[in-house]
């Protein structure tokens, strides 16, 4: 049954991937993402229901317009594919629970937040809001009331010191407050300290590709949603080694 589950909802986040891919169009140029029918960017076409099946329209398509011949944006498979691997796996991990249902829809937002801050440099307050809807949900639901209520200030008002020198955006500190009521002390912690590690080893890799200098500033927000993210699967597991360690 549980095979079955999975495979539903492999789906299911394809289609979430979907329209994942069409906010990472429409929002940068402020276009609507509820009306107006998905079309070819090439000729316009407006596309059929046939051609918006998730990954295996294009498939079909052979990654090509059926009109026009011009190549689908390979980005468009790749969100679709992304989201749905990154989504299932939680929920694999945590199985048919829900944890792993709360952790899987978590896991589309924030890779809906990492691909629009890199492409924006901002982060939707809507979506940091969901996160923190459903901290909140899980926070009743596990009775972990203090260590959300301490984790959504431990690392959100260190980054709002940061926000007010200029050093990063308020979206991230918005971002971690959500974060921290979701995974606790612990959980958002981890996934500060992975978000800072991995944002400063890919600045060092643009520094020396020379595609950024020292001064110029890059989107903070994706490193912070795979912190999120690795914390949700490994997070509290990693700080527990490391505390044993210590003792």
């Amino acid at each position: 049954m549980d095979i079955v589950i999975y495979s539903l909802m492999f789906f299911a986040l394809t289609c979430i991937g979907s329209f994942i891919g069409v906010c990472f169009e429409r929002i940068p140029e402020g276009e609507s993402i509820i009306k107006g029918r998905s079309h070819c960017e090439s000729c316009g076409k407006t596309l059929k229901g046939y051609e918006l099946v998730p990954i295996i329209s294009y498939l079909f398509l052979r990654g090509r317009c059926s009109k026009c011949k011009k190549k689908i944006p390979l980005r468009c498979l790749g969100i679709e594919f992304f989201t749905a691997v990154f989504g299932i796996i939680p929920l694999i991990m945590y199985g048919v629970s829900v944890q792993g249902f709360a952790y899987c829809a978590i896991s589309c937002i924030l890779f809906e937040i990492a691909l629009l801050d890199f492409k924006t440099m901002e982060i939707s307050d809507f979506a940091s809001l969901l996160i923190g809807l459903i901290g909140i949900a899980m926070m009743i639901y596990q009775g972990s009331y203090l260590s959300s209520l301490i984790g959504a200030v431990c690392v959100s008002i260190p980054f709002l010191v940061f926000a007010l020198c200029g050093v990063m955006g308020y979206g991230d500190v918005k971002l971690m407050a959500a974060v921290g009521v979701l995974l606790g002390i612990k959980g958002v912690l981890f996934a500060a300290f992975a978000g800072i590690v991995i944002g400063c080893f890919a600045a060092i890799i643009l520094k020396f590709k020379k595609t950024h200098d020292w001064k110029s500033e890059i989107a903070f927000g994706p490193y912070l949603c795979i912190g999120s993210y690795l914390s949700m699967l490994i997070g509290p597991t990693c700080v527990d080694l490391y505390l044993s360690i210590l003792k």
